[in-house]
């Protein structure tokens, strides 16, 4: 019995937290309010139309009387100005003393009120005969009359007013909950078939996070909310699954390049631990150093993008003058090269991080070198109307192929692999670039070089006075 009960309370539990239960258990207390408040005003509007029945009956017959008496005096009152209707339950003449000269019914001969003054009319709510529990409610109208001033009463029983509200009101108790009722069932039943489809959705989606990221969760033809939902996660599931794929190929590419100068350093290792001779200082320097310390500037690379990714890259801006790091690079490439290096200098300055600009630039200048035939050209420019400054790096090597422009950015990505992977390239360099442009809000652009080559152009954008 007690598994049995919590089963139940659990099942109940599980619909009131339920969207479904939600939705229908707040439509139904907001329709119990309207209901509850709509009932109330209603009873109270049909008393008062009742009690403004009952005071119109009641003024109408004690004008009546006063009419006929002022005219023929009280002893020759007409029987009937004094018969008595649905409406109309007593109807008494009194004089200023309380004493009742004419009533209807006879039995009552006691005055219902007390008298008022003639020329005026007050209505007495709730008005009774002594030791009678009826109450009654009534017009008085003072008069004057030819034998003396005297007070007409009108009065109707309150009790069937009061009954007629009761009945509605106990119709309203029987018919209310029936409404309610029915709302409960009608409203679980369409949330419930809104909502099918969420839980279409919830369940493929569930089943997509333990599978195959290329599946999409279907659409309903609502063109509602769930539709837009619906159209949502598959962008997401999209989005996730580029995702996936971007880190498997990253994985994949970050693995393959790690292994090349692993398996060089941890062979010589392993040859000198079996042959217990001593790695010589030329295979040091000529080998081991060099592996050791593309392997660091590798790890160096994949860190960096790593952090781009979480949070991007971090800066730390000052005042840096381009023409400066530009110059500088021109210089170093020079000195490291056997090509003619030619440099273009404009005075640009900006707000960024003098090291991730000069690395930046380094790369790109790196970058042109190992590609270029004869020469690698540094030019600057700045647009001020545009407010941005231009470093383009400019090669005359074979150049960029159009389709390879839009990918030459990403990762690991190599236009020329044996030669790259021969002259020390990762595949990093580049993205490194297009992070950094990235994180001081300028933009990167590859075009052919005319005659021959490619040119990177970084657009930053520059400080103006």
């Amino acid at each position: 019995m007690r598994v049995r009960m919590r089963r139940s309370y659990v099942r109940t539990r599980a619909v009131a937290t339920s969207v479904r239960g939600r939705l229908t258990i707040l439509a139904t207390s907001l329709l119990a309010l309207a209901l509850a408040l709509a009932a109330a005003i209603m009873l109270y509007v049909l008393y008062q139309s009742l009690l403004n029945s009952a005071d119109a009956a009641t003024s109408a017959r004690a004008h009546e009387v006063a009419t006929a008496i002022a005219a023929e005096g009280v002893a020759q009152l007409d029987d009937s100005s004094l018969v008595l209707s649905e409406n109309l339950d007593v109807i008494q003449v009194i004089d200023t003393q309380g004493r009742v000269l004419v009533s209807n019914p006879s039995t009552h001969t006691t005055a219902l009120t007390p008298p008022i003054e003639p020329g005026t009319q007050r209505t007495f709510d709730g008005a009774c005969f002594p030791g009678c529990p009826t109450e009654y409610r009534a017009t008085a109208l003072g008069i004057t009359t030819a034998s003396g001033d005297a007070t007409v009463v009108v009065g109707t029983a309150e009790g069937p007013m009061i009954d007629v509200v009761v009945t509605v009101a106990s119709l309203l108790c029987v018919l209310f909950p029936l409404i309610l009722l029915m709302l409960i069932f009608v409203t679980y039943y369409f949330v419930g078939r809104a909502l099918r489809p969420v839980e279409h959705i919830r369940a493929e989606v569930a089943e997509i996070t333990h599978g195959d990221l290329s599946k999409r969760v279907p659409v309903p033809n609502t063109n509602d909310e769930i539709s837009t939902l619906a159209t949502t996660m598959n962008e997401m599931l999209g989005g996730l699954e580029d995702a996936r794929l971007r880190q498997l190929r990253f994985v994949g590419d970050a693995s393959h390049e790690l292994r090349s100068p692993l398996m060089t350093l941890v062979g010589l290792l392993d040859l000198s631990r079996t042959t217990r001779d001593p790695i010589d200082p030329t295979t040091v320097e000529e080998i081991l150093l060099p592996e050791a310390q593309r392997l660091q500037a590798m790890v160096a690379d994949l860190l960096l993008l790593a952090r781009a990714d979480e949070r991007g890259v971090p800066l730390r801006f000052v005042d840096v003058d381009l023409d400066e790091i530009v110059n500088r690079e021109a210089e170093r490439s020079e000195a490291l090269t056997e090509h003619q290096v030619r440099a273009n200098i404009t005075p640009i300055r900006v707000r960024g991080d003098i090291e991730m600009l000069t690395r930046a630039v380094r790369n790109l200048a790196d970058n042109a070198v190992r590609h270029t035939r004869s020469t690698v050209t540094f030019d600057m420019s700045v647009d001020t109307d545009a407010a941005v400054g231009h470093i383009s790096i400019i090669d005359d090597g074979p150049g960029i192929a159009d389709p390879d422009k839009a990918r030459v950015f990403d990762r690991f990505v190599r236009l020329d692999t044996d030669r790259e992977r021969s002259s020390g390239g990762s595949g990093l360099g580049l993205p490194i670039v297009a992070e950094i442009v990235r994180a001081h809000h300028g933009s990167l652009n590859v075009s052919d070089t005319p005659g021959g080559g490619a040119t990177v152009t970084i657009v930053l954008p520059i400080e103006t006075d």
